[in-house]
């Protein structure tokens, strides 16, 4: 039973991968540890800042939302308009 050029190569890939498994369980990729560090953001925003951009999010999504329900309006209308011609 010959195997062909494709599953020999497999195999030998195959190989290949379980000895540099072996390998780089012997490596250390760390000699230490960052458990212990703790990670500080300094807040500097003062509570006038954060409404102002609260307000900001609040009027975009705003007009985004009409901006949808107008592009849905005009192609709604659209469709009830071909739909109404052709019936």
């Amino acid at each position: 039973m010959g195997f062909g050029g494709s599953a020999q190569s497999m195999i030998t890939i195959l190989k290949n991968n379980e000895k540099m498994r072996s390998q780089r369980s012997k490596r250390k990729s760390f000699v230490g540890s960052y458990t212990s560090v703790k990670l500080e953001f300094p807040n500097t925003a003062t509570e006038i800042d954060l409404k102002k951009i609260e307000d900001r999010l609040q009027r975009e999504n705003k007009q985004l939302r009409l901006k949808r329900m107008l592009v849905f309006g005009f192609l709604f209308s659209i469709l009830i308009t071909l739909i109404i011609i052709y019936i």
